[in-house]
């Protein structure tokens, strides 16, 4: 073989294993972008962080219950972190007339929430609000927003809630803490400049405000179509706050309400612990 043919041979292998080394370069990354999931998946955007401030009460009700009658299709919860601990702090809404939110079986009876102030030791207190309506719904996630002839909660005041479903001879009730709180300027200066719900629900949760991390990511799962991240961020905050059983249902959409009506139920609702 001549020199010059050995001088060729030599680099086209050359070449050739140039080649297959770029391509290794090239393709190492694309197959980790498939099968490696990105450092911002990985990491949850929305962590809810308790109040801690020496200000802030702590729940010491012991009939104080955000779930009741389970069965094996769905519970009667309220969608707040669980209050049967005795160091969880009272769940804070910035909104003068709060939403609520609450996992209902099927029902075709009526429903019934109550609102009362509460001193520091929460125990309740004058009722300051009452309203019923009509529910006739399959098991789901039930939106309840204070209307505007509702009064106005009071800043750094404590309140006992309360929400029946059932008649007037068989009723399961939950009930629950909630405390309204002004936002600070850091965070009212940080909502100014972000509009994406995550982003709004993140500083919601990080300041403590459970009701409207809770109501901004539930807001924007409606429509057709739910962006995979805003699920995933609703399941993560629903297991934080050992809410798991309501991870399987959907939200309501055709609740009826009529007005207020007279008559409660005279019997008092079996409550259940966890």
């Amino acid at each position: 073989m001549s020199l010059q043919k050995f001088s060729s041979k030599k680099l086209l292998i050359a070449s050739a294993y140039s080649c297959l080394a770029v391509s290794a370069v090239i393709a190492l990354p694309l197959s980790f972008s498939l099968f490696m999931p990105s450092a911002q998946a990985q990491s949850r955007r929305v962590r809810y962080v308790p109040p801690s401030n020496l200000g802030t009460l702590t729940v010491s009700v012991p009939g104080a219950t955000r779930s009741a009658g389970c069965t094996e299709q769905a519970c009667l919860i309220g969608l707040v972190p669980d209050l049967v601990a005795q160091t969880s702090p009272v769940p804070q809404t910035i909104a003068e007339r709060p939403t609520f939110y609450f996992l209902i079986p099927e029902i075709d009876g009526q429903a019934y929430f109550r609102l009362f102030e509460s001193d520091s030791s929460l125990a309740k207190g004058k009722r300051v609000y009452r309203t019923s309506f009509k529910i006739k719904n399959k098991a789901g996630i039930l939106t309840f927003k204070m209307p505007d002839n509702a009064p106005i909660l009071k800043p750094n005041q404590n309140y006992i809630w309360e929400f029946v479903v059932g008649d007037l001879t068989d009723a399961e009730t939950v009930s629950g803490s909630i405390r309204r709180v002004l936002p600070n300027q850091n965070l009212v200066d940080q909502l100014k400049k972000v509009s994406l719900p995550l982003d709004r629900a993140a500083l919601f949760a990080q300041e403590g405000i459970w009701f409207e991390t809770v109501q901004t990511l539930a807001e924007a799962q409606k429509g057709a179509y739910k962006k995979p991240e805003i699920v995933s961020e609703w399941t993560e905050l629903l297991k934080s706050a050992t809410l798991n059983r309501v991870l399987p249902f959907a939200f309501l959409k055709n609740s009826v309400t009529t007005p207020e009506q007279t008559l409660e139920p005279t019997k008092p609702p079996q409550r259940y612990g966890y």
